[in-house]
């Protein structure tokens, strides 16, 4: 399915939901999100203490919850107990951390909704991503997902062990390349620096899908289009679904 949808449309993402208005990467702002009409959601895997799927985008719980020090040294019980909504304002106070489970029980009834799912530079990655996996199979999601990373052994190995679309990113940005990893790789992500209609040309003539990130302007949606990118990630959906309605592209 998700194979089809880039050679068909132009896809938006919501990057960690609709997180230039929701605490990211919470229920709620992937709810918010689908509510807004995303062709995708953008989200963020770890693995806790023992052994859970949970969704954060940081290694660290400082930023975005009332936690600190690493996520992967607590419990999923632990991890529940923190506030994970209250840094982005009062009124999300009691929003917790997601498990990847949860996630997968909320987007189910969305037949149509594809997933960016990346996989956070960790010691434990590649075990992640073989448990993410594995769940996206129980769910029945995924062939609706692209499993992305910094970290090129951990597209490599969904290229080798899965021939699951995977993203990676430009050499210079990414951990872990070999020389053979550009190769595996079924899409890019590009950030807007980049975004360029040589730079989105040079990907597509190697048949590697270029996305564009994090295009939250009119005029960075209009830049995305203009170089020819398949996809935009957006910390705030907005123009761009205004923009393609516009243009009868959606």
């Amino acid at each position: 399915m998700i194979r089809d949808a880039f050679k068909h449309r132009f896809v938006i993402s919501g990057h960690r939901g609709y997180a230039a208005r929701y605490p990211e990467n919470t229920l709620l702002s992937f709810q918010e999100a689908i509510d807004l009409g995303v062709d995708m959601l953008e989200l963020d895997l770890h693995l806790s203490a023992d052994g859970v799927i949970m969704i954060m985008h940081d290694n660290t719980l400082d930023r975005t919850t009332n936690g600190s020090g690493p996520l992967r040294e607590r419990t999923c019980a632990q991890l529940k107990e923190l506030d994970a909504g209250g840094w982005k304002g009062p009124q999300f106070q009691g929003l917790v951390i997601p498990t990847f489970d949860e996630f997968l029980t909320l987007v189910r009834p969305h037949e149509r909704l594809l997933f960016s799912v990346e996989i956070k530079q960790e010691p434990d990655d590649i075990a992640c991503t073989d448990a993410a996996i594995a769940m996206t199979r129980a769910f029945g999601v995924t062939e609706r997902c692209v499993f992305t990373s910094f970290d090129a052994a951990v597209t490599d190995h969904i290229h080798d062990a899965y021939g699951l679309p995977n993203l990676g990113y430009w050499a210079k940005y990414m951990h872990n390349v070999q020389p053979d990893s550009d190769d595996k790789l079924w899409s890019v992500g590009v950030p807007m620096g980049d975004v360029t209609p040589e730079h989105v040309a040079m990907w597509r003539a190697r048949n590697i899908w270029p996305c564009a990130y994090c295009a939250d302007t009119a005029e960075q949606v209009l830049q995305s289009l203009e170089a020819g990118a398949a996809m935009v990630t957006c910390n705030d959906p907005l123009p761009a679904l205004r923009i393609t309605r516009e243009r009868g592209l959606r």
